[in-house]
């Protein structure tokens, strides 16, 4: 080291050996943050180069399909909203598809496409667009896309839902409709269960609150109800983004929820199979089970190929099964039911005369003083036409599930003037076919009952069978859901029991406008807030006790102003029928 003194300063200066560490560890740093930086901006563009060049090539690959059979005609697709590169519309969609779609479809048409990344989309909002897809050209929209979720939750979906179109669905559904859900089925439950086992087979595995694994499939199926309903996920329409799924927790969740109801599927299938064997059935909600086990065996005991290859239920297939009718019946009666109390609540004059109907059909009359020991059979409901009438109005405008399940195109076809690509997924929007001014003339947006009913009402003739397309809460063709009329019975009975037993209230302090008519996020029409009310009825109920109308999650509740011994309205003579 070399020193220079002079009067006033002392100057030190360093060898350069001895500067050089630094120098290295600087140059170091330098080229650090700059490999970071490439890493980055590699991590960044490789995807986005990927992303384009999928969607160029997905753009040929789809052109060169759909005109294979039409080379030199130019195709005219439907109208399109415009969106963003290589995402297309999927920004578009919200947190409430259907009513981000209707407000699309009124700018571009009930007959419209969008691009879902690489996935076109015909969106469907008008009865006689749902006609020609659901009917007319029925075999052509009949099968459903690939999509991650369920194929996950329903065990490669071998459900009856969201199966594929072919062989295993349609034996699925016949052997559904022959042995579980049809009429001759439902007779012979109800000749050896009593006269309101049906409340008990659909409504008795929603969540009471109660032991068994009836409560524990009813906790489970709200989990696996929102997951299934998240069909608008990226993955599924950007393969190149299916990584998302793992960052924002679906697939840990799905995962979480796919073991736990598996294993509850299991205790319940063990449980089931121990009954047959004893030959104890003291539960009538196990019929579905029973039915689906024997079905099991014979299946796996068939020694044809061609008949195993066609129909062979293995167990996770009888579970997927199992999925479906506790699932959907579930779900479609506590949305329905939470709906209808909402709309009665807000329109008096609907409440009173659906009392007075339900009361005089099953008392003999109307003002019988003893409405507490009514008992509401189902030989009553062909009686009740503004019951029906009311429910019919409920879910038009609350369809349990907005957008109908997608289909999936399976040929190059048209829809009235437009061309529609082999490929393409298809989503009929039911809740605002529901609210189609052009099919809906007399408010459409209201709540008014009387327009199904009898002597005079605008669409007494108007069902949800199928049959017209103003009203297809259930689908429609070959997709339709096929228990509608057990659904339907179950949903019937209980708001008929819950009106003719009990008169309703707001809250003190709330008024009819205070209700939350809003829908939760989803794609289901779920209540966004839950709906309270006050019960009172003439067979006391304990002062002040909570409990839930629709038989779901802590949701719906009424408050009863009476005193006894019992402690829930299950429990306060209301036979077989479970809402608590």
């Amino acid at each position: 080291m070399e020193t220079t003194a002079t009067a006033s300063t002392t100057t030190v200066t360093t060898p350069s050996s001895l500067r050089l560490p630094h120098v290295v560890i600087a140059s170091c740093a330098a080229h650090a943050n700059a490999l970071y930086l490439l890493v980055l901006a590699l991590a960044v563009a490789i995807p986005c180069a990927l992303l384009l060049l999928d969607a160029i090539l997905g753009k040929k690959k789809e052109k060169k399909k759909s005109l294979a059979k039409q080379p030199h005609r130019r195709l005219l697709l439907p109208p399109s909203p415009r969106g963003l590169p290589l995402v297309g519309n999927l920004h578009q969609l919200g947190r409430l598809p259907h009513r981000s779609l209707r407000a699309l479809a009124a700018a571009h048409g009930p007959v419209m496409l969008l691009r879902l990344g690489r996935v076109p989309a015909l969106v469907v909002s008008s009865p006689a667009a749902a006609r020609e897809v659901m009917r007319e050209q029925d075999h052509v929209f009949a099968t459903r896309p690939s999509l991650a979720v369920p194929r996950t939750l329903l065990y490669g979906c071998t459900d009856i839902a969201f199966a594929p179109h072919g062989p295993y669905w349609r034996a699925a559904r016949k052997a559904a409709v022959r042995h579980l859900l049809g009429p001759s089925s439902r007779e012979r439950r109800r000749d050896g269960g009593g006269v309101v086992c049906l409340s008990e087979l659909l409504s008795g595995f929603a969540k009471d609150g109660g032991s068994g694994w009836r409560g524990k499939v009813g906790a489970l199926l709200d989990e696996s109800n929102a997951l299934l309903g998240a069909f608008f996920h990226a993955g599924d329409f950007l393969p190149w983004l299916s990584w998302l799924r793992a960052v924002d927790g679906t697939d840990a969740r799905v995962a979480t929820a796919f073991a736990r109801i598996d294993g509850i599927l299991e205790e319940i299938l063990d449980d089931a199979g121990r009954q047959l064997e004893t030959g104890v059935h003291d539960d009538h909600a196990a019929a579905f089970v029973h039915v689906l086990l024997s079905l099991h065996k014979e299946s796996e005991s068939a020694g044809s190929p061609a008949a195993a290859t066609e129909w062979r239920l293995s167990r996770d297939n009888v579970k997927a099964l199992l999925e479906d009718l506790f699932g959907a019946g579930t779900e479609a009666t506590i949305i329905v039911l939470e709906w209808a109390m909402a709309e009665l609540l807000r329109d008096r004059g609907a409440m009173e005369k659906l009392q007075h109907e339900v009361r005089g059909v099953a008392g003999g009359g109307a003002g019988n003083g003893n409405d507490s020991l009514l008992v509401i059979t189902e030989e009553d409901l062909p009686a009740m036409e503004y019951l029906r009438a009311v429910i019919k109005e409920t879910m038009r405008l609350h369809t349990p599930g907005p957008l109908l399940i997608p289909r999936e195109c399976m040929e190059d076809t048209r829809v009235g003037c437009h061309d529609v690509p082999r490929g393409a997924m298809v989503i009929v929007n039911a809740w605002a076919i529901g609210r189609d001014p052009a099919a809906w003339e007399e408010a459409p947006e209201e709540f008014r009952p009387e327009r199904f009913a009898g002597g005079g009402g605008s669409a007494a003739e108007v069902d949800f069978r199928g049959r017209h397309f103003q009203l297809i809460p259930f689908g429609a063709g070959r997709r339709m859901c096929p228990g509608v009329g057990l659904a339907m019975s179950v949903v019937e009975l209980a708001l008929a029991n819950l009106v003719a037993r009990f008169d309703w209230a707001l809250p003190e302090g709330e008024g009819e406008k205070d209700i939350d008519m809003e829908e939760a996020p989803g794609c289901t029409s779920r209540k966004r807030a839950p709906l309270r009310a006050v019960a009172t009825r003439s067979c006391p109920v304990p002062s002040q006790s909570k409990f839930n109308v629709a038989g779901g999650a802590p949701r719906t509740y009424m408050t009863c102003t009476n005193t006894c011994d019992a402690v829930s309205v299950s429990k306060c003579k209301l036979d077989k029928l479970n809402y608590s």
